[in-house]
């Protein structure tokens, strides 16, 4: 059976035209080197060189020999190193699936902040739908989930089939929150009123089914059956109901952080109190599998920064109002 240290061996014989300098090449004796390649021309059914000339010279079947060698000796050595290369890679890759909300109201500012801890991890985010999200967690192709779960646990039962007890850890990042919004009228009050007329309805800019942040808002809506809301209009994406918001289309129940500035700038006003918005958690979630090196050192700084934080919360808390960890819990469906 031929491996291909010999092969390598043997084209190194190849170049240098003598056993001497090849053995000194391979870091081999001249003896050991030579029975590898008795025992490759055993293997083979014919001497690979004419040692009957004083110059080693291939054979023909030594010519043929060199030829494949060369080629398998390449395939093989750039296998191992793309293999070896993608270990390394996946070592310092941190892999995070989100839904796409995340990519306006977290991870901006998230980011940057772990890099200074992490300079040599490799950051890369996958955005879809929640439950698409979920999967990706579950066969092993995303490290961490990062979402918005309501405190009223609407999400976590809707992902129940998926997120059992025991079957992931998680981790509270912060806190976010739904605040209903309107574009003003001339006199800077909300086009639409929730605390407008009675039986006057109100448009509606309302998520889609596949939605997270839809299912956390229909708590609310329920509680709140009085109100006269009309569902003109819906989105699968934050930034879509945005952009029907600032269109003067209705009112939208959006997270702070994405209508903070048009709300300063005036481009948007609340459309009703406090008593109307959806209390939401930024939540990291992992399996109880240990994870690549970057990825697992990552949830041991996250729980050393959530016991910073209930020790002194203003110091890890960002000026987005979510922190980098606020506290380990675990997630149920029930």
């Amino acid at each position: 059976m031929i491996d291909l240290v010999t092969l390598k061996d043997f084209l190194v014989l190849c170049q240098t035209r003598s056993f001497s300098r090849a053995a000194e090449r391979c870091h081999v004796s001249v003896s050991g080197l030579s029975r590898r390649i008795q025992g490759l021309e055993q293997w083979l059914g014919a001497p690979v060189f004419d040692r009957r000339k004083t110059a080693l010279e291939l054979t023909h079947a030594g010519q043929r020999l060199q030829a494949v060698s060369s080629e398998v000796v390449y395939a093989l050595e750039g296998l191992r190193k793309s293999i070896k290369a993608d270990g390394e890679d996946r070592q310092l890759r941190i892999r995070f699936a989100a839904p796409h909300i995340m990519s306006a109201v977290f991870f901006p500012d998230w980011v940057p902040r772990l890099h200074n801890d992490f300079k040599t991890a490799k950051f890369s985010v996958d955005s879809d739908n929640l439950p698409e999200c979920m999967e990706l967690l579950g066969d092993g192709s995303a490290d961490y989930v990062v979402a918005l779960f309501d405190e009223a646990g609407t999400v976590a039962e809707r992902l129940g089939v998926v997120l059992e007890a025991g079957d992931h850890r998680v981790l509270e990042l912060g806190r976010e929150r739904l605040v209903p919004v309107s574009a003003p009228n001339a006199a800077g009050r909300p086009l639409f009123d929730l605390h407008g007329r009675a039986g006057e309805p109100v448009s509606f800019l309302g998520y889609a089914a596949e939605c997270h942040l839809g299912w956390s808002l229909q708590p609310l809506l329920k509680r709140h059956g009085e109100l006269p809301l009309q569902q003109n209009h819906s989105a699968s994406l934050t930034d879509g109901l945005r952009f029907m918001a600032l269109s003067s289309l209705g009112v939208a129940w959006l997270p702070q952080t994405l209508v903070r500035e048009d709300l300063g700038a005036g481009r948007l006003v609340r459309a009703g109190d406090p008593a109307f918005d959806v209390p939401l958690r930024f939540t990291l979630l992992r399996r109880p599998e240990p994870l690549a090196a970057q990825a697992e050192r990552l949830w041991g700084y996250l729980n050393d920064l959530a016991e910073a934080h209930q020790a002194a919360p203003a110091d890890v808390t960002t000026r987005g109002g979510h922190t980098l960890a606020a506290s380990e819990t675990p997630v149920h469906a029930d």
